[in-house]
Protein backbone atom coordinates (compact mmCIF):
# COMPACT_ATOMS: atom_id res chain seq x y z
CA UNK A 1 0.00 0.00 0.00
CA UNK A 2 0.86 3.84 -0.63
CA UNK A 3 0.25 6.64 1.20
CA UNK A 4 -0.41 9.69 -0.46
CA UNK A 5 0.11 13.24 0.77
CA UNK A 6 -1.74 16.09 -1.13
CA UNK A 7 -1.98 19.72 -0.86
CA UNK A 8 -5.07 21.58 -2.97
CA UNK A 9 -5.64 25.35 -3.85
CA UNK A 10 -7.72 27.55 -5.72
CA UNK A 11 -5.78 29.06 -8.72
CA UNK A 12 -6.09 32.30 -9.72
CA UNK A 13 -8.31 31.11 -12.80
CA UNK A 14 -11.89 31.07 -11.48
CA UNK A 15 -12.90 27.37 -11.28
CA UNK A 16 -9.34 25.95 -11.49
CA UNK A 17 -7.79 23.71 -8.83
CA UNK A 18 -4.09 23.07 -8.17
CA UNK A 19 -2.49 20.95 -6.12
CA UNK A 20 0.47 18.83 -5.34
CA UNK A 21 0.90 15.45 -4.66
CA UNK A 22 3.51 13.04 -2.75
CA UNK A 23 3.06 9.35 -2.31
CA UNK A 24 5.47 6.26 -0.95
CA UNK A 25 5.00 2.99 -0.06
CA UNK A 26 3.93 2.42 3.38
CA UNK A 27 4.24 6.00 4.66
CA UNK A 28 5.49 9.12 4.00
CA UNK A 29 8.24 10.28 6.66
CA UNK A 30 7.20 12.84 8.79
CA UNK A 31 9.74 15.18 8.53
CA UNK A 32 8.68 15.82 4.74
CA UNK A 33 4.96 16.94 5.21
CA UNK A 34 6.49 18.84 8.40
CA UNK A 35 8.64 20.80 6.16
CA UNK A 36 6.08 20.76 3.24
CA UNK A 37 3.00 22.46 6.07
CA UNK A 38 5.62 25.29 7.60
CA UNK A 39 6.57 26.42 3.71
CA UNK A 40 2.51 26.38 3.33
CA UNK A 41 2.17 28.79 6.39
CA UNK A 42 4.85 31.34 5.52
CA UNK A 43 2.72 31.93 2.17
CA UNK A 44 -0.16 33.18 4.54
CA UNK A 45 -2.84 31.30 2.32
CA UNK A 46 -5.83 30.20 3.92
CA UNK A 47 -7.81 28.15 1.55
CA UNK A 48 -5.38 25.02 1.16
CA UNK A 49 -6.62 21.86 1.56
CA UNK A 50 -4.68 19.15 3.39
CA UNK A 51 -5.16 15.56 2.34
CA UNK A 52 -3.78 12.21 3.52
CA UNK A 53 -5.12 8.47 2.54
CA UNK A 54 -3.73 5.01 1.19
CA UNK A 55 -4.05 3.50 -1.98
CA UNK A 56 -2.72 0.20 -3.97
CA UNK A 57 -0.71 3.08 -5.79
CA UNK A 58 1.57 5.56 -5.84
CA UNK A 59 -0.10 6.92 -9.25
CA UNK A 60 -2.42 10.09 -9.51
CA UNK A 61 -4.79 7.72 -11.22
CA UNK A 62 -5.18 5.67 -7.89
CA UNK A 63 -6.76 8.91 -6.39
CA UNK A 64 -8.82 9.68 -8.82
CA UNK A 65 -10.31 6.04 -8.77
CA UNK A 66 -10.53 6.28 -4.94
CA UNK A 67 -12.42 9.67 -5.16
CA UNK A 68 -13.69 11.80 -8.03
CA UNK A 69 -13.58 14.84 -5.66
CA UNK A 70 -9.49 14.92 -7.15
CA UNK A 71 -10.38 14.34 -10.68
CA UNK A 72 -10.65 18.19 -11.81
CA UNK A 73 -7.27 19.10 -9.60
CA UNK A 74 -4.16 20.10 -12.03
CA UNK A 75 -1.40 18.47 -10.15
CA UNK A 76 2.07 20.41 -10.22
CA UNK A 77 5.23 18.52 -11.16
CA UNK A 78 7.14 20.14 -7.79
CA UNK A 79 6.35 21.36 -4.70
CA UNK A 80 8.27 24.35 -6.03
CA UNK A 81 6.25 25.02 -8.78
CA UNK A 82 3.14 24.74 -6.19
CA UNK A 83 4.63 26.95 -4.29
CA UNK A 84 4.97 29.23 -7.31
CA UNK A 85 1.24 28.87 -8.55
CA UNK A 86 0.12 29.79 -5.19
CA UNK A 87 2.19 33.11 -4.90
CA UNK A 88 1.53 33.64 -8.63
CA UNK A 89 0.10 36.70 -10.31
CA UNK A 90 -1.95 35.28 -12.91
CA UNK A 91 -0.70 37.03 -15.76
CA UNK A 92 1.48 35.45 -18.05
CA UNK A 93 5.11 36.79 -19.34
CA UNK A 94 6.66 37.20 -22.82
CA UNK A 95 8.41 34.61 -21.79
CA UNK A 96 5.76 32.50 -21.15
CA UNK A 97 4.76 32.28 -24.39
CA UNK A 98 7.86 31.80 -26.05
CA UNK A 99 8.28 28.80 -24.08
CA UNK A 100 5.01 27.71 -25.18
CA UNK A 101 5.76 27.78 -29.05
CA UNK A 102 8.99 26.37 -27.77
CA UNK A 103 7.22 23.29 -26.69
CA UNK A 104 5.35 23.12 -29.52
CA UNK A 105 8.41 22.53 -31.74
CA UNK A 106 12.06 23.48 -31.72
CA UNK A 107 12.85 27.09 -33.17
CA UNK A 108 15.33 30.02 -33.99
CA UNK A 109 15.14 33.01 -31.47
CA UNK A 110 14.24 35.46 -34.67
CA UNK A 111 11.28 32.92 -35.13
CA UNK A 112 10.34 32.99 -31.42
CA UNK A 113 10.12 36.72 -31.48
CA UNK A 114 8.16 37.29 -34.78
CA UNK A 115 5.82 34.39 -32.93
CA UNK A 116 5.57 36.25 -29.26
CA UNK A 117 4.24 39.33 -31.63
CA UNK A 118 2.13 37.83 -33.91
CA UNK A 119 0.43 36.21 -30.86
CA UNK A 120 0.23 39.84 -28.65
CA UNK A 121 -1.23 41.27 -32.08
CA UNK A 122 -3.84 38.68 -32.39
CA UNK A 123 -4.83 38.65 -28.69
CA UNK A 124 -5.22 42.63 -29.15
CA UNK A 125 -7.41 42.40 -31.81
CA UNK A 126 -9.92 39.82 -30.75
CA UNK A 127 -9.84 40.96 -26.90
CA UNK A 128 -8.70 44.25 -26.88
CA UNK A 129 -6.21 43.57 -23.92
CA UNK A 130 -2.50 42.92 -23.38
CA UNK A 131 -1.51 39.35 -23.57
CA UNK A 132 1.72 40.10 -21.67
CA UNK A 133 2.94 43.38 -20.13
CA UNK A 134 6.43 43.49 -21.15
CA UNK A 135 6.89 46.32 -23.32
CA UNK A 136 6.94 45.38 -27.66
CA UNK A 137 9.75 46.99 -29.48
CA UNK A 138 11.06 48.05 -32.90
CA UNK A 139 14.45 46.12 -33.52
CA UNK A 140 16.67 46.28 -37.08
CA UNK A 141 14.84 42.59 -38.06
CA UNK A 142 11.43 43.63 -36.36
CA UNK A 143 8.82 43.95 -33.58
CA UNK A 144 11.36 42.69 -30.61
CA UNK A 145 10.46 41.94 -26.54
CA UNK A 146 14.10 42.25 -24.71
CA UNK A 147 13.32 40.06 -22.19
CA UNK A 148 12.72 37.13 -24.35
CA UNK A 149 15.58 38.45 -26.65
CA UNK A 150 18.18 38.48 -23.49
CA UNK A 151 16.56 35.14 -22.35
CA UNK A 152 17.39 33.23 -25.70
CA UNK A 153 20.12 35.61 -27.14
CA UNK A 154 23.10 32.94 -26.41
CA UNK A 155 21.50 30.80 -28.85
CA UNK A 156 22.60 32.76 -31.59
CA UNK A 157 20.87 31.91 -34.68
CA UNK A 158 20.95 28.25 -33.73
CA UNK A 159 17.64 26.77 -33.27
CA UNK A 160 16.30 26.13 -29.72
CA UNK A 161 15.17 23.08 -28.32
CA UNK A 162 13.69 22.29 -24.95
CA UNK A 163 16.18 20.14 -23.06
CA UNK A 164 13.68 17.23 -22.26
CA UNK A 165 16.69 15.52 -19.92
CA UNK A 166 16.43 18.98 -17.51
CA UNK A 167 12.96 19.58 -18.33
CA UNK A 168 11.16 16.69 -17.63
CA UNK A 169 8.34 17.38 -15.78
CA UNK A 170 5.32 18.18 -16.05
CA UNK A 171 1.28 18.96 -15.17
CA UNK A 172 -1.24 16.27 -14.79
CA UNK A 173 -4.71 17.15 -15.71
CA UNK A 174 -6.57 14.11 -14.86
CA UNK A 175 -4.73 11.75 -17.11
CA UNK A 176 -3.33 14.16 -19.44
CA UNK A 177 0.07 15.23 -18.89
CA UNK A 178 1.67 18.69 -20.17
CA UNK A 179 5.23 19.64 -19.98
CA UNK A 180 6.15 22.54 -18.00
CA UNK A 181 5.99 25.35 -20.46
CA UNK A 182 2.31 24.28 -21.98
CA UNK A 183 0.83 23.52 -18.16
CA UNK A 184 1.80 26.60 -16.50
CA UNK A 185 -0.63 28.31 -19.14
CA UNK A 186 -3.49 26.19 -17.12
CA UNK A 187 -2.72 27.97 -13.98
CA UNK A 188 -2.94 31.79 -16.09
CA UNK A 189 -5.74 33.98 -15.94
CA UNK A 190 -8.08 34.03 -19.34
CA UNK A 191 -6.51 30.10 -20.26
CA UNK A 192 -9.45 29.88 -21.92
CA UNK A 193 -8.67 33.22 -24.44
CA UNK A 194 -5.19 32.58 -23.88
CA UNK A 195 -4.15 28.60 -25.10
CA UNK A 196 -6.55 29.04 -28.54
CA UNK A 197 -4.57 32.50 -29.44
CA UNK A 198 -1.32 30.82 -29.33
CA UNK A 199 -2.61 27.48 -30.89
CA UNK A 200 -3.60 29.49 -33.66
CA UNK A 201 -0.38 31.27 -34.22
CA UNK A 202 1.10 28.35 -34.69
CA UNK A 203 -1.02 26.87 -36.96
CA UNK A 204 -0.67 29.49 -39.58
CA UNK A 205 2.98 31.07 -38.87
CA UNK A 206 4.92 27.78 -37.50
CA UNK A 207 5.56 26.88 -40.67
CA UNK A 208 6.86 30.19 -41.64
CA UNK A 209 11.01 30.91 -41.58
CA UNK A 210 12.50 33.68 -39.48
CA UNK A 211 13.27 35.53 -42.48
CA UNK A 212 9.45 35.11 -43.75
CA UNK A 213 8.11 36.32 -40.81
CA UNK A 214 10.50 39.11 -40.99
CA UNK A 215 8.98 39.95 -44.16
CA UNK A 216 5.40 39.93 -42.61
CA UNK A 217 6.26 41.92 -39.45
CA UNK A 218 7.95 44.79 -42.01
CA UNK A 219 5.09 45.83 -44.05
CA UNK A 220 4.65 49.16 -45.57
CA UNK A 221 3.33 51.22 -42.76
CA UNK A 222 2.82 48.83 -40.14
CA UNK A 223 3.69 49.07 -37.10
CA UNK A 224 7.00 48.25 -36.91
CA UNK A 225 7.61 50.66 -40.05
CA UNK A 226 5.89 53.45 -37.78
CA UNK A 227 7.80 53.50 -34.65
CA UNK A 228 11.18 52.25 -36.12
CA UNK A 229 14.40 54.26 -35.96
CA UNK A 230 17.71 52.65 -36.31
CA UNK A 231 19.80 52.29 -32.44
CA UNK A 232 16.46 53.83 -30.85
CA UNK A 233 14.29 50.82 -30.12
CA UNK A 234 11.47 52.34 -29.15
CA UNK A 235 8.21 50.53 -28.12
CA UNK A 236 5.09 49.60 -30.29
CA UNK A 237 2.28 50.44 -28.39
CA UNK A 238 -0.83 48.89 -28.47
CA UNK A 239 -2.45 51.84 -30.11
CA UNK A 240 -0.13 51.77 -32.96
CA UNK A 241 -0.70 47.94 -33.23
CA UNK A 242 -4.22 48.92 -33.52
CA UNK A 243 -3.98 51.73 -35.59
CA UNK A 244 -1.44 50.82 -38.44
CA UNK A 245 -2.33 47.06 -38.71
CA UNK A 246 -4.69 46.98 -41.47
CA UNK A 247 -1.12 47.76 -43.14
CA UNK A 248 0.91 44.41 -42.72
CA UNK A 249 0.22 41.27 -44.77
CA UNK A 250 -1.03 39.40 -42.25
Amino acid sequence: MYQHFILIASSYTEGTRIGFHLSAEKQIEKSIIEDKMMRISQIKRDDVGVHSFMTDSQDWESVIKLDSFFEDVIVCPSFEKFEEALMFDSKISAIDVAKFFLAVKPMSHLKIQKLVYLAYKEYLFKYRGSLFEEKIVAYKYGPVVEEVYQTFKEYGADEIKIDDDKDNTDYILKDIHLPQAMGRMLLAKDVEKIVPTLLKVVKEYGDFSGGQLVDLTHSEKGPWDTVYKPYYNREITDEVILSQAEHEKF
